[in-house]
């Protein structure tokens, strides 16, 4: 469709040529009045169907056009967020660069979901770097070319995301069970601690690939094990992975340092 438009776009003054060629044509041909006043009124029509469409396009294109420019924006604003803090601790806290992207291909009924970006190498996106939705967190990227990037969203057999209890900071490991897109399981939460229905869950920003606080879903229940002790609890997912389309992938620059002394736990 968008192709159809594109076309009758670059060839409008083509068409509207031969149509009123056509038009006066048929006007010098007959000298009759009340076909005269139909064909005026033919012509007029005409004229303002091709310009129907015209407009109908431009909005259109205006309208991805502008799409672009508030995501942009809004990537910008999340840099300011992100990296807001006193002078005092500016050389300490985490710094992320926030870019924009599109979602071009996604499923969510696999066992291992996946989501195809139209960004990668070149635009300095790289694996590791946690991906976000205006709704919440979407998930990390795995894999990446020049031009495009996979990600592993949390509806993905091997997705971990820790992650904590907003109304107490108590903290889980988050994953998903295959069975539906709208819900994960936060485990490793002990017994004794209460659950809220609709608590937000949020990253706890321990691995780097996210920054604290960023909204991954909300407690629906829990369910106890007394054998462990610990209790697991079902998120619904803030993310509509079923319409995945515009999203933000965040570059933290001192993650490499946050890696290094992680993997140098227990050495």
């Amino acid at each position: 469709m968008k192709n159809f438009f594109q076309f009758i776009w670059n060839n409008q003054f083509t068409f509207l040529f031969f149509s009123l060629e056509f038009i006066g044509f048929a006007l010098l041909a007959t000298n009759s009045g009340f076909h005269n006043s139909s064909l005026y009124s033919t012509s007029i029509s005409l004229s303002g169907k091709v310009a129907s469409v015209n407009n109908s396009y431009a909005k259109y294109m205006g309208l991805k056009e502008e799409n672009t420019r508030l995501m942009e924006e809004s990537a910008r604003l999340k840099n300011r967020i992100l990296n807001s803090g006193g002078m005092k601790f500016s050389k300490s806290r985490i710094h992320y660069e926030v870019r924009t992207a599109n979602a071009i291909k996604s499923t969510h009924s696999l066992g291992n979901n996946y989501i195809i970006l139209n960004k990668g190498k070149t635009s300095g996106i790289y694996p590791q770097q946690g991906v976000i939705g205006p709704e919440g967190v979407v998930g990390i990227v795995s894999q990446c070319s020049d031009h495009y990037s996979k990600v592993i969203p949390l509806i993905h057999s091997q997705s971990l995301i820790s992650c904590k209890l907003a109304s107490n900071s108590y903290f889980g490991i988050l994953k998903w069970e295959g069975k539906d897109d709208r819900y994960a399981i936060l485990d490793d939460i002990p017994n004794n601690v209460g659950i809220n229905e609709n608590d937000s869950i949020l990253t706890r920003g321990g691995s780097g690939a996210f920054p604290p606080n960023e909204l991954i879903g909300f407690a629906v229940k829990s369910e106890k094990n007394e054998s462990s002790g610990f209790q697991s609890i079902t998120v619904r997912l803030a993310t509509n992975f079923k319409k995945i389309d515009n999203v933000y992938v965040l570059e933290n620059s001192n993650k490499p340092e946050l890696d290094s002394l992680i993997m140098g736990v227990g050495k």
